[in-house]
């Protein structure tokens, strides 16, 4: 019987492994340990075809030892006894490598327990699951879990390498690869897989005087069944069923199902995709939506009885139910911190008031005295410990911002007063929303920078010269906040008072921060305008402007560490797995333009219309998908200042933005109370005000003016049941504006003119 290519080619000397350089390299552990005879029992994890089997099988020819080999899917306990007495009567060491021992039940596992506490063998265990899951505890204590990567693109072409030179040298003719990318493609970074592509390849072309020439497209002609980019035992399993998780956990349906899709077609198990909602519907949303966990249980087991292909169905109606509900992970951080907490502490003496007291002699001694029994008390509760003593008031449990786990924040809260310290939140959720998306600049800003507004604002608001910084922060489902800054100045560069015109310019530097997903931007923007008195007194004012932007786009790939490390609760600051990618990053141009008509007719009124338009190169905005496009956006904005008293203003505002899908309106007003004013200049004064986002948010404001200088204040109270799936949970805006004024002004008759275009 001829012997697979793959079986030949496997190393025979610790030279020739490929790959695992963390653990074969020079010095590294495992090389030491086979170097000295020094093995121990131990675990591999990892994917397909990274040369767990072949490591195992290196080491017992290098070590001397005797090499058993068990299959976990058809071995049982009669074949471990077998290999045992095997070891007994044998005067060398043995090595047991077990493949997929994760599939071997709890008693085929405690089975091995007494031969490797005694060293009667070296186990090796192969596995593709994290064993933390499927090995039992005594076993995983007895053995070191070893984590082999992917094989890297120089690892692959190697090996690539030496199938060709084996090959060529067996068959008498000479083997040109000329492209690789097709060969690593249907490997899935699967060794294994890999050399058997090639031998497949070779052994179906004909070779042409005295050559055969292999390129991609002869690869993908040959292996065309193999072409669905997905393996259910290979790397690419992993990162699919990582990407429903997360798309699922993310609140995306159609990322869903498109994703459930893709593992259906390729074969995978639909009761594996059943059991990973099960666990998803209690991790990551549990108590916003109990009815989670019901209907995820309730899918397993209709799947179990129905099958493919009408299972299809029922997952895509789970998927969709749990993508959609609201998120909560606060019973995963409950139990993990009850656990580092047992850990801390150790066994800590139950109180003697709510232990079982079966016997007289445990009722003498305390056990059970004092117990209240909660059901013979006013709705069915009364306050009593029932932790530790030397723990006592430790809160493991807390509510998150959903509808369902305020109810329960609320209902402890009335329970337990102050013990466990809930905090009724009277501000349910803040921030982002799907209607606000959209916007590229927020609501203070309006204020702040009005050049971020509207181009032809550049230079013709408040006075000769302007500069300021803008500062906000949002909260949403993640561990750091997304955050932007920006700072800003503008001045007129050219004036004509006989004409009553001028020219402005703006300038605006702005830098974005997304939070967990290292994601950068930074936007660098230039406005010119053009403003127009039209009448002798300035009174109506007409602008036109301008702006051209350079934004770069990055995300930091390499700052990145493998979810399926956190997916599978398992992180290792020592050896960290990580995904390695080249950083990206690129540059585009982006451009808009903006008009704006303003009327003073007296000192105490001041109304101003305007309308811009930005993106208007639909420039690219993902750094993934080249077709993804910043659409258009429209604003149309009005505001005005009415004088009330001499003291009180009353400053309304409405916004409204539209943007692809998206829309949003903004309306509300400002007060301000003026503590000093100077020829028709405020020298100091505060004002506040409120605003309603439509369907979103309410916009708390605060405005401080001294002297040149304005402080403004925004914070967002979200009202959007959008938010219930994203879990946001706030944000605040700050800003600082220096304006450099004139000292005098021009006079109109005998009174200051209050309408000069600066």
């Amino acid at each position: 019987m001829k012997q697979p290519l793959a079986e030949i080619l496997r190393p025979k000397t610790l030279d020739e492994y490929v790959g695992q350089s963390h653990l074969m390299g020079e010095g590294a552990i495992l090389r030491q340990a086979i170097e000295n005879d020094n093995l121990h029992s131990m675990i591999f994890w990892g994917p397909p075809g990274v040369g767990k089997t072949t490591l195992a099988l290196l080491m017992a020819k290098l070590t001397g030892a005797d090499f058993y080999m068990l299959s976990a899917i058809s071995s049982g306990v009669k074949d471990i006894r077998d290999v045992f007495e095997k070891a007994e009567k044998s005067v060398n060491k043995a090595l047991l490598f077990i493949d997929e021992i994760h599939r071997f039940n709890k008693s085929q596992q405690d089975s091995l327990l007494g031969a490797v506490e005694r060293g009667l063998v070296t186990l090796i265990g192969a596995t593709t699951e994290n064993p933390s899951f499927e090995v039992i505890s005594p076993l995983l204590s007895r053995c070191q879990v070893y984590i082999l990567k992917n094989l890297d693109q120089q690892e692959l072409e190697q090996i690539i390498e030496n199938s060709r030179k084996y090959l060529e040298d067996t068959l008498g003719f000479a083997i040109d690869i000329a492209e690789k990318e097709a060969l690593i493609r249907v490997s899935s970074g699967d060794a294994r897989k890999m050399i058997n592509a090639i031998e497949l390849v070779v052994s179906m072309m004909k070779p042409e005087n005295g050559k055969i020439l292999i390129t991609n497209e002869v690869v993908m002609k040959i292996i065309q069944k193999n072409l669905v980019i997905y393996d259910k035992k290979g790397e690419n399993h992993y990162d699919i069923i990582s990407a429903f998780i997360k798309s699922i956990r993310g609140s995306d349906p159609n990322a869903a199902v498109y994703w459930l899709a893709r593992m259906l077609v390729a074969g995978e198990d639909p009761l594996f995709i059943a059991r990973r909602m099960i666990i998803l519907a209690s991790e990551d949303i549990g108590n916003a939506n109990p009815n989670a966990l019901l209907l995820a249980n309730n899918c397993f087991q209709a799947v179990h009885q129905i099958g493919m292909p009408e299972a299809r169905i029922i997952l895509s109606q789970t998927a969709i139910y749990l993508a959609s509900s609201p998120k909560s992970n606060a019973s995963y951080l409950a139990i993990d911190e009850a656990i580092a907490w047992v850990n801390k502490t150790g066994n800590l003496p139950v109180p003697l008031h709510i232990r079982n007291a079966p016997t007289k002699l445990m009722k003498d001694i305390g056990y059970g005295k004092n117990y209240q029994y909660a059901h013979s008390y006013e709705n069915n509760f009364v306050e009593q410990e029932f932790l530790p003593e030397s723990i006592s008031g430790k809160k493991f449990y807390e509510p998150q911002n959903n509808p369902r786990e305020n109810d329960l924040r609320r209902y402890l809260k009335g329970l337990w007063k102050d013990k466990y310290k809930y905090i009724i939140l009277l501000i349910i959720a803040f921030s982002f929303t799907k209607i606000s998306n959209s916007q590229d600049f927020h609501y203070s800003q309006f204020y702040a920078s009005p050049v971020s507004l509207n181009p032809a604002t550049t230079g013709a608001y408040d006075g000769i010269c302007r500069g300021g910084i803008h500062y906000r922060s949002q909260w949403m489902a993640v561990t750091t906040p997304f955050t932007t800054f920006s700072a800003f100045a503008d001045m007129p560069v050219y004036k004509n008072n006989k004409r009553r015109e001028l020219i402005g310019m703006g300038l605006t530097f702005m830098t974005d921060k997304a939070g967990d997903s290292k994601f950068r931007a930074l936007n660098g923007s230039l406005s010119l305008s053009y403003v127009k008195a039209l009448d002798p007194k300035n009174r109506f004012k007409l602008g036109l402007g301008a702006y051209g932007s350079v934004v770069q786009r990055s995300i930091y790939y390499a700052e990145l560490y493998f979810d399926e490390q956190f997916q599978n609760y398992y992180f290792d600051p020592r050896n960290p797995v990580t995904e390695i990618f080249e950083n990206d990053a690129f540059v585009f141009f982006d451009w808009g333009a903006g008009a704006f008509f303003s009327f003073t007719p007296d000192r105490t009124q001041t109304y101003s219309v305007g309308y811009s338009i930005s993106h208007l190169n639909k420039a690219r905005q993902n750094l993934l998908a080249a077709e993804h496009r910043l659409s258009m956006k429209s604003m149309i904005y009005f505001t005005g200042k009415i004088g009330l008293t001499r003291e009180w203003n009353l400053q309304p505002a409405f916004y409204t933005a539209l943007q692809g899908k998206f829309k949003e309106l903004n309306f509300g007003t400002n007060v301000e109370y003026v503590f000093i004013e100077k020829n028709y200049k405020t020298v100091a004064s505060v004002g506040g005000g409120v605003f309603y986002r439509w369907k979103d948010a309410v916009i708390a404001n605060i405005m401080v003016d001294w002297q040149n200088f304005k402080f403004i204040f925004s914070y967002d109270v979200n009202v959007s049941d959008f938010t219930l799936a994203t879990n946001s949970r706030g944000g605040f805006e700050f800003s600082i504006v220096y304006t450099h004024r004139k000292r005098t002004m021009p006079k109109a008759g005998k009174l200051p003119c209050p309408y000069e275009i600066m």
